[in-house]
Parts: structure tokens; C-alpha cells; sequence
């Protein structure tokens, strides 16, 4: 059996290659657990589904012969996983309502805890969106209507989901063939304080949980969390559902997770102008998504009193008048606060302008700065009317007053290059020789000054964290990543290779540590160190970083590893190639260049690095007429790129 990992079907043949898509199709791994009997009742029929904490099967009751889903924890989890399982079969169990998924027994097996739940057969909302991209008004709002009422029902029982998302809410018929909401996996759900109950730790104030682009602001910012972050996930899944698009979204999960804290979702008219969307609707999906929790509805009944109901006989949707309560108050505080903040602003300004220094990288009062602008302008015109003298003499001053009241050294980067365009344009060859070594040894000095600062942020990663803060570090490790490839290629450039090579080394160490051997990233650190060490003509060092890293990525699912598994398979071949293992290289670039031709058939520079490694093989091996025709084909590839450009 095959399957294919882009649109996941399974195939019984021998084809190598998708019929749908045309992706490659990979052989499927077989779960051990299929056709086995567990619990002394359960018989698995296959995997529904995997995370990293639990494998979900669908399985057979073989006295009942009941067809259920088993949740089963991974044997290897640890107490407090097993504890939050035993909590999710708590939560979930304790309710009972036709729109949240049914519980039907829990246990424990040696070490394995498991949860046997309903098997729905049907979609999820997420998938349904990927296929449609946005569901029609009516079909929606009847979605949000029984997920009102599931939630509510949850909530009444001092249940909170708090991991409130599209793939979260299941869609199947009813038996009276209607659509039919399930809302799933309380995995992270949490007892409300007014439930009266004994409260648990496993899931307290300070631990980040949930989906990022539907988590709540106070969610995002690790705080205690009521039915109102609730009511914000689903503001966020019904701005998606209505629109297609989540309400934010950044580059990263860290930015999507501070949007949620600070901006506002942008109106339905800027996303989706064509769909003319109700605005009494906006207004109340709106309200569900504000900042503060005192500013939304107040509980699930409010918001589902205010839903737009369907009428029984034809079907369509009527919409209440919404009135957006933090619009209201803004408008009555605006002419309140006008004259006052107004007032305040002025006088702030001349003081600001006088006495504060500003921020640590551009240190500097804002009438230093400003003078300093003008100055800057004079020289610019002076030099454009050929006043070479004294356009001269400001910029001298500039860069004075750069080096002795300003930190930022890209004010002082600033005042050289004008220097050095006017010594250019006036022929001033000794002050422009004097001004390009000035430049060079600045470059070097941010390029070190970046270089202690990318040290001393690997520093605060490596250091022992809680469990919640070291899920923050997983975060922002990808975006310290960024930083360190471009400081290290600008320290190598600038003949720093030393310093570049201690760098690599530490945030490898680092990241290996935070993320484990087999991420991205540390495969994406074994090349960039591979490369320092190829320049120093360190060879038997660079050799076993990219054979390290081509083996993550042949693990990585996605094309762009498949693209940076090619990478790493060329340069292995290059390294071959330098120290003298011809065979070795041979066989390794051969390969590259088929699977550029195959496998990634659009990246054409891709193919072209890889046939001009071949052909210089090639020419070394004295094989130079085939050495020849190569070079020819990757010159015609560079050619035809051209002129596509």
C-alpha cells in the first residue's frame, strides 16, 4: 500500500507517482497496533489520526461490535501527560449533548491510557474550508448556532474548551439527514473556577496551550482564562468561516500570537469585499474578537442571543441589529478627552524633544537628531550644486556629531557614504581612499557588534527555563535562525571566518538541545557551518555536517526541504569532488541532477547548479568533451532563464 503526502489518498499499485496530482507516492508505515485486540476488547481497524502526545484509532468493540475511536496516549508520556489525559476524560465525559463528541469508557492499560469515543464519520470545518474556502451565510450561521449551544452546554458543567478551532468542530449527518455539529477534543480543557470543583495544576496559569491563530489575547499572554477566551476562538472561527481567511496572521507562530494581543482583525470589506457580508453579522463577530474579555459577550447565551436565527419554513437567515459596544465608548470618550489630550501632547512634545535620549540603539535627544537631518540635507545640496568645500566641512561636522551623540552607527554609515560620494564626485582620491578604509572597519564593527549580540541572545536560549518559557524559546528560535545565517555570511564576507565558525558552533549546540538533532533548523546550521569550514579548506570537517543534515532533511515532509535535501546532496558531491573521491562524486551528482530534472522540474537554478557541479567533475576527471556538452546545457538553462526574466 502507497500513499501520497499531498493529498493523503492511499493506493493499492505500483505506480511511483500520484493519479491525482502527480506527486511521489511514498510507501505507507504500518502501525503495529492494526489487527491487534486491545484492552481485551477492542479490536484496531486503522489510524485515524496521530499527534505528538496520542495516536487515535478507529477500533471495533467485539461484543458490542460497535465501531468507536480510541484515543491512546503514547506509551512513553510521562506522569503529567498521563494526568491531563485522565483530565480530558474527566472533562469530556461529564458532558452530554448531541453537539459534543460522546465519551464512552477510559482506562488505563500497563502504562497506556486510552479514551474510546464516538467515530464520526464526516469532515471537519478546517477541511471543508480548504476545499470551498468560505461557506455560504446560511450554512455558517447554522454552524455557529450548534456550536453556541454545545459550548454552552459545556460551560453550564464548568467546562472550557480552550483550543476553540475549525478542525475542532466535526460535521456529519443527523439522522434526519441534516448537518450536525460535534465539537471534539477537550484535551486541554479546563475547570471553570465557578464549577466548584477542586481545581487541577496540570493545566494553570503560566502554561501556553492552544492553536495560535484562534487563541485568545489573554491566552497568548499566559493568563487565567474564563469562557470568554472561548468566545474569542470561535470570534476567530467564525471570521474564517464567513471569509476564508483567519482574522490575523504572521510570519510566525510568535507573530500571529502577538497580533492576537495588539491589532485589530481587518473589516470584512478589506478581506472580502466581493462577498457583501451582513454588517450587523461583522458587528457581532467583531465584538467576540475584543482585546479586553470585559468588552465581548459576556457568556455563550448572550452571543447566541444576538445570532442570527434561521427561519424554519424557507431556510434563510435573519439577522439582529448588533451594536458594538467598544465603538460606542470610544466615541463618547473621544470629544471628552480631545481638548485634555491634546494639551498633554504639546507639552510632552517640547519636553521630548529637549530631554529624551531616545531609545538605546539611536541614542540621542529628537533636537540633536533634527539638526543633525538638516545638516545632512545642506551637504546634499551642496555637493549637488558643486559646493565641494563646504559641503565638506558640514559633513565633517556630521560625522562628529554622529560618533559623539549618537549610538546608532548607521547615522555614522550615513555621514561616510556621503563623504565618500563627495570625495567620488570632487576627485578627492586621498580622502576617498582614507573614507572606504573608515567604512570597512565600521562594517567589521557592526558585523562584531552583531555578532556579541547573536552570542548573548543564544546565551538567554541555552539557559534552563520553565516549561512554558521554553515553548516560547521553540518559537523564537526559527526567528533567531534568520539572524545568525545573515550575521555569519556577513562575518565570512568581511574575512571573519573565526568568528563566523564560533557562532555556528554555539547556536548548533543550542538548538540541538531546544529543538532536537532531527530539526530543520540544525540541519540548516550543519550547511551554513559546512560552508565555513569549505572556505577555510577544512574539508574532513564540512563532509560529515552535510551528510548529517541531508539525512534530516530526507526525513522532513514539504518541498522546501526537498529543495534544500538537493542543496546538501550537491554540495556533498562538491566536497567529494575537492578532495579527490571522484567515484563518490560521481555517483552523488548524477543523482542530484536526476532528481532536479524529476523531482523539482520548475527550479531551474537548482538544475543548473547542479549540472555545472557535474561538468566540473567532468573537467577535472580529463573527461573534458562530455565535460563540455554539460557545461553547454547549464549555460542554455541560464540563458532561458534570462530571457524569461
Amino acid at each position: 500500500m502507497k500513499y501520497c503526502p499531498r493529498c493523503e489518498k492511499k493506493f493499492e499499485t505500483l505506480w511511483s507517482k500520484c493519479p491525482d496530482d502527480g506527486h511521489e507516492l511514498e510507501h505507507e508505515k504500518v502501525d503495529p497496533m492494526i489487527g491487534q485486540v486491545f484492552a481485551d476488547q477492542y479490536e484496531i481497524l486503522s489510524v485515524l489520526g496521530a499527534g505528538g502526545m496520542s495516536v487515535v484509532y478507529r477500533a471495533r468493540h467485539r461484543l458490542m461490535d460497535r465501531v468507536v475511536a480510541i484515543k491512546l496516549l503514547h506509551d512513553d508520556s510521562d506522569k503529567l501527560a498521563i494526568e491531563r489525559f485522565k483530565h480530558e476524560a474527566k472533562a469530556a465525559s461529564s458532558l452530554k449533548h448531541q453537539n459534543i463528541i460522546s465519551i464512552y469508557d477510559f482506562g488505563i492499560v500497563g502504562d497506556q491510557a486510552y479514551l474510546v469515543m464516538d467515530c464520526l464519520e464526516g469532515q471537519n470545518l478546517s477541511e471543508i474550508l480548504e476545499d470551498i474556502h468560505h461557506l455560504s451565510v446560511d450554512r455558517a450561521v447554522n454552524i455557529f448556532r450548534q456550536t453556541c449551544m454545545g459550548l454552552e452546554h459545556a460551560h453550564k458543567n464548568g467546562i472550557l474548551h480552550r483550543d476553540m478551532k475549525p478542525s475542532n468542530l466535526v460535521l456529519v449527518k443527523g439522522e434526519d439527514g441534516s448537518e450536525l455539529v460535534k465539537i471534539v477534543d477537550f484535551g486541554i480543557a479546563k475547570l471553570l473556577p465557578n464549577a466548584g470543583q477542586q481545581q487541577t495544576r496540570l493545566t494553570q496559569t503560566g502554561d501556553i496551550f492552544g492553536s495560535p491563530l484562534y487563541m485568545s489575547p489573554e491566552q497568548c499572554q499566559a493568563k487565567a482564562l474564563d469562557n470568554r477566551s472561548d468566545i474569542y476562538s470561535f470570534g476567530c472561527v467564525m471570521y474564517e468561516t464567513l471569509t476564508g481567511v483567519p482574522p490575523l496572521r504572521g510570519d510566525t507562530a510568535y507573530d500571529t500570537m502577538t497580533m492576537h494581543v495588539s491589532q485589530t482583525p481587518p473589516a470584512f470589506n478589506k478581506v472580502a469585499p466581493e462577498l457583501n457580508i451582513n454588517k450587523n453579522l461583522e458587528a457581532l463577530i467583531f465584538r467576540c474578537l475584543e482585546k479586553k474579555p470585559e468588552d465581548r459577550y459576556q457568556s455563550v447565551a448572550d452571543l447566541l442571543q444576538e445570532m442570527p436565527t434561521i427561519q424554519p419554513v424557507s431556510g434563510s437567515v435573519k439577522v439582529k441589529p448588533v451594536q458594538h459596544p467598544t465603538r460606542q465608548r470610544q466615541e463618547v470618550k473621544f470629544l471628552r478627552q480631545a481638548f485634555w489630550s491634546l494639551f498633554v501632547l504639546v507639552a510632552a512634545f517640547i519636553a521630548y524633544m529637549s530631554c529624551d535620549n531616545g531609545p538605546d540603539p539611536d541614542h540621542g535627544t529628537v533636537l540633536t537628531k533634527t539638526i543633525w537631518n538638516s545638516q545632512t540635507t545642506i551637504a546634499q545640496t551642496l555637493i549637488d550644486n558643486h559646493l565641494f568645500d563646504q559641503a565638506r566641512s558640514v559633513l565633517l561636522s556630521v560625522e562628529d556629531t554622529a560618533r559623539k551623540k549618537f549610538s546608532n552607527r548607521g547615522r555614522l554609515m550615513t555621514a561616510l557614504r556621503m563623504q565618500r560620494n563627495l570625495y567620488t564626485e570632487a576627485k578627492m582620491f586621498d580622502e576617498l581612499e582614507a573614507t572606504n578604509e573608515k567604512i570597512a572597519r565600521l562594517n567589521s564593527q557592526v558585523l562584531l557588534d552583531s555578532y556579541d549580540g547573536l552570542i548573548k541572545e543564544l546565551d538567554q536560549l541555552a539557559k534552563p527555563a520553565s516549561p512554558s518559557q521554553t515553548s516560547v524559546k521553540r518559537i523564537l528560535a526559527p526567528i533567531t535562525f534568520t539572524t545568525i545565517d545573515h550575521v555569519s555570511r556577513g562575518l565570512a564576507g568581511a574575512a571573519l571566518d573565526k568568528h563566523a565558525e564560533a557562532l555556528l558552533i554555539r547556536a548548533r549546540e543550542i538548538y540541538k538541545n531546544l529543538l532536537g538533532p532531527n530539526d530543520a533548523q540544525v540541519a540548516g546550521l550543519n550547511m551554513l557551518l559546512a560552508e565555513c569550514y569549505s572556505r577555510q579548506q577544512r574539508l574532513p570537517l564540512a563532509r560529515p555536517l552535510v551528510t548529517e543534515s541531508l539525512v534530516i532533511y530526507k526525513k522532513l515532509p514539504g518541498k522546501q526541504y526537498q529543495r534544500k535535501q538537493l542543496l546538501a546532496l550537491i554540495k556533498m558531491g562538491q566536497l567529494d569532488r575537492d578532495e579527490n573521491r571522484y567515484e563518490a562524486a560521481t555517483a552523488e551528482l548524477k543523482q542530484a541532477v536526476q532528481i532536479a530534472e524529476a523531482a523539482v522540474p520548475q527550479d531551474k537554478s537548482l538544475l543548473y547548479q547542479a549540472l555545472n557541479s557535474y561538468a566540473s567533475l567532468l573537467s577535472q576527471s580529463n573527461k573534458t568533451e562530455e565535460a563540455t556538452k554539460v557545461f553547454a546545457r547549464a549555460e542554455a538553462i541560464s540563458d532561458a532563464e534570462l530571457m524569461n526574466e
